[in-house]
């Protein structure tokens, strides 16, 4: 579990840049297949606020540890869902696709995944760890990923989808302050 802490920093920038980049492209072109690229931010995030949570937990308290671990469950719960999918060949991006049998799956683990991570964002605000900027970001882009999540396809502002990019830059911001803090309690 100390390499988690010890990396946590990294795989939310990791995790946040390739946000950024995936979310870019969706919104220059819909149609395209970057969305599998998803479920490597999902398993680089998981394991980031799983790391973050042992490393502030007295600052972020119980609303921390909950968010933590909603998170990183529903990450493992898409992340096994992905993998039942693609070995079933069952893997499908079409949100309009009612008949598809793993639509439930998919809602409940992506709503679970997002609820962490607003929790944990609110945690970092609350607590003032890590970057409160960053948490702020990590917060909205959130709630526009729940909110894009839960609009049809077709009917989706690609200025909502772009504004998911925030969750992106607000990992990206939270992770490299982790990485500052981390690096000047070794100098003390």
């Amino acid at each position: 579990m100390d390499m988690l802490n010890r990396w946590a920093g990294y795989l939310a920038i990791a995790g946040g840049a390739l946000t950024a980049i995936v979310i870019g492209v969706v919104v220059y072109d819909p149609n395209t297949g970057a969305w599998t690229a998803f479920f490597l931010v999902v398993a680089l995030l998981g394991a980031a606020v799983f790391g973050f949570e042992r490393r502030t937990r007295t600052a972020t308290g119980q609303l921390g540890r909950a968010a933590a671990w909603l998170s990183t469950i529903g990450a493992v719960a898409i992340l096994a869902v992905f993998a039942y999918a693609a070995a079933t060949n069952k893997v499908n991006f079409d949100a309009t696709a009612t008949s598809d049998p793993l639509t439930p799956f998919w809602i409940v683990t992506a709503i679970a995944w997002f609820l962490g991570n607003i929790g944990f964002a609110v945690a970092i605000i609350r607590a003032g760890a890590l970057s409160v900027i960053g948490g702020w970001l990590v917060l909205a882009g959130a709630v526009a990923g729940l909110v894009a999540s839960a609009l049809p396809p077709d009917n989706l502002p690609s200025a909502v989808m772009a504004l998911f990019g925030l969750f992106g830059i607000g990992w990206v911001v939270v992770g490299y302050a982790g990485i500052r803090s981390s690096t000047r309690q070794l100098a003390t």
